[in-house]
């Protein structure tokens, strides 16, 4: 492949994948939902207007309520009939005043009490807000404009993807504040833990079983029953045997990868030629010094890739790892957003952990072809 192509290719495929992700957000993307409101108009005279608008500023019905500061008993009924038949969820009230002077109309204070007694007795959920109206002769016709105003302000845009620019303006508010680079780093630093340790003791042993045939036959059922186990199936036991915190998701990502280092060792082991061991006996190289000098590297061509979907792995069971007993890394922070409600978060989130498993994958496959060309299995 030419170097251009190199470049050109992946980027036309980035560009392709993000015009068909907005295209499906635009295509499943449902209307603004528009919440049943209250409005009211600030009281004059002892009388306040109270409209309920639906969708679109539709007024569906108006009621004329009189505050009388002595008895507000029948103010309350009113309100509480005009709620409970058409159930608004939220409720538009003029700013408040102060009390009026002896003798005077009852203002927006009394109104609030009113209308907080009626929520009450309602029961249900009516989300009340103070919104500005500009003054009108018209009382209903205020009404119904705090009301509209209060309706337009708290759409409801359901959305079950948020789209790229969403996701693209909450990973830059992430960065800015440093918050992301924080949750990087907690992740790569579990991963790194994990996968070496597996690395570590999962190559040493997948040589041994490669080697030996009775220390194969004696350990293989174990590993085999083992190793179909799902790492997050160990998220309970790992959080009460470790009590959870980074031990554990380090513990978790190690049995991730330790298993499949381990079998791809040591089925590349025996896969070595017979020459190779032959060749070292005649050299005198026995034990430690033949698997070290003559079949792991014999064995590496067929380890590196091994390698390479173990890390992968490592780098999908952190992300579940993360969302139990610790306050950091990505997989806290899609936990952390979905709680909030935050989907745009949440996306970004994952867009960082597709491009960090994309930059690990593309480090391990540049040790294989480096290897490969080393030995001249590639040109």
């Amino acid at each position: 492949m030419k170097p251009t192509e190199r470049l050109v290719l992946p980027a036309l495929g980035m560009a392709v994948f993000l015009v068909v992700w907005q295209g499906v957000v635009a295509a499943t993307r449902p209307d603004p939902v528009r919440r049943v409101t209250l409005g009211f108009s600030t009281p004059s005279g002892g009388w306040t207007s109270a409209v309920v608008v639906g969708d679109g500023g539709r007024v569906v019905a108006t009621e004329t309520i009189a505050l009388d500061a002595s008895d507000s008993r029948d103010a309350v009924e009113r309100l509480r009939g005009l709620v409970g038949e058409h159930q608004p969820t939220l409720a538009a009230l003029p700013a408040p005043a102060p009390a009026p002077p002896a003798g005077g109309t009852p203002g927006a204070d009394l109104l609030a009490a009113v209308v907080d007694q009626a929520k009450r007795e309602f029961g249900g959920g009516l989300d009340v807000e103070v919104v500005p109206a500009d003054p009108s002769p018209d009382p209903v016709a205020e009404a119904q404009a705090r009301a509209t105003r209060l309706q337009e302000a708290r759409l409801l845009r359901p959305s079950w993807l948020p789209g790229p620019a969403e996701a693209g303006r909450a990973l830059a508010d992430m960065a800015r504040t440093g918050e992301i680079l924080r949750h990087i780093v907690a992740s790569v630093f579990r991963v790194a833990i994990g996968f070496a340790l597996a690395v570590l003791l999962g190559i040493p042993l997948g040589v041994a079983l490669g080697s030996f045939a009775w220390l194969h036959a004696f350990a293989d059922s174990v590993i085999q029953g083992l190793r179909p186990i799902s790492p997050i199936a160990w998220l309970p036991v790992a959080t009460l045997a470790l009590g959870g915190g980074d031990l554990a998701s380090i513990f978790l990502i190690f049995l991730a990868s330790f298993f499949p280092i381990a079998v791809s060792t040591a089925a590349a082991v025996t896969t070595v030629d017979l020459k190779y061991r032959r060749s070292a006996e005649n050299f005198g190289v026995r034990g430690v010094a033949a698997a070290r000098r003559v079949i792991l590297p014999a064995a590496l061509p067929a380890i590196l890739p091994a390698l390479r979907i173990a890390l992968g792995i490592s780098w999908v069971v952190v992300v579940a790892a993360e969302m139990l007993g610790v306050e950091s890394g990505l997989g806290y922070l899609v936990l952390d957003a979905r709680n909030q409600l935050r989907y745009d978060r949440v996306v970004a989130a994952m867009v960082v952990i597709g491009v960090i498993g994309l930059l690990l994958d593309a480090a391990v496959r540049r040790v294989e072809r480096s290897e490969l060309e080393r030995r001249g299995l590639i040109g």
